[in-house]
């Protein structure tokens, strides 16, 4: 069963405290989440050679609004679900600028896609490494980009946290819905 948040709980630092209260009594695991936190930390503080600050947790429910561009990444294996990676088309280009080392493109183009594409296939393949090393072994769909403006990327999660990121490069959000196959 997917977990529904009814309440976040979270640390003074930009850690996800060990437990997420949810609908029901049930728990969702601050482990689940923390690795996707840290690894968009790692990933984006050295890609982009910004500061990352995480913002106020949330919950949505799908469809999400995604902004300009948008990747979508699934995860099966013990835990299944999907990640959206949503971000204005000015923080997409700055960092696919950072990622192809400052070769600036003001627009969109299919390297700047492709570059995007793989942001979220590092933050995600690193996330999933350390869920692996806590014996929780996933793997990854290819990242899917969806470009546009009002755009609603539909998917079978009902419900997803929200981990809002700010940058000197721009914002960006990650909706993660995860499920433990393994209950």
């Amino acid at each position: 069963e997917m977990y529904f948040l009814s309440r976040i709980v979270e640390s003074g630092n930009n850690a996800i405290s060990p437990i997420l209260i949810i609908k029901g009594g049930g728990f969702l695991k601050a482990e689940f989440i923390n690795p996707f936190v840290g690894a968009a930390f790692n990933v984006i503080k050295t890609i982009g050679e910004t500061e990352v600050v995480k913002g106020e947790l949330g919950l949505t429910s799908s469809p999400i609004k995604g902004d300009e561009v948008n990747v979508v990444i699934g995860v099966t294996g013990d835990l299944t679900g999907q990640v959206i990676f949503c971000l204005s088309e000015k923080t997409a280009l700055a960092l696919a600028s950072k990622m192809l080392m400052e070769l600036s493109t003001d627009s969109l183009d299919e390297l700047a896609k492709s570059a995007v594409g793989e942001l979220g296939n590092m933050i995600i393949g690193n996330a999933v490494t350390a869920l692996g090393d806590k014996g929780f072994f996933c793997n990854l769909t290819p990242p899917a980009l969806f470009i546009g403006k009002d755009v609603l990327v539909s998917t079978k999660c009902p419900q997803f946290l929200i981990i809002p990121l700010q940058t000197k490069l721009g914002a960006l959000q990650i909706n993660v819905a995860l499920e433990d196959t393994m209950l």
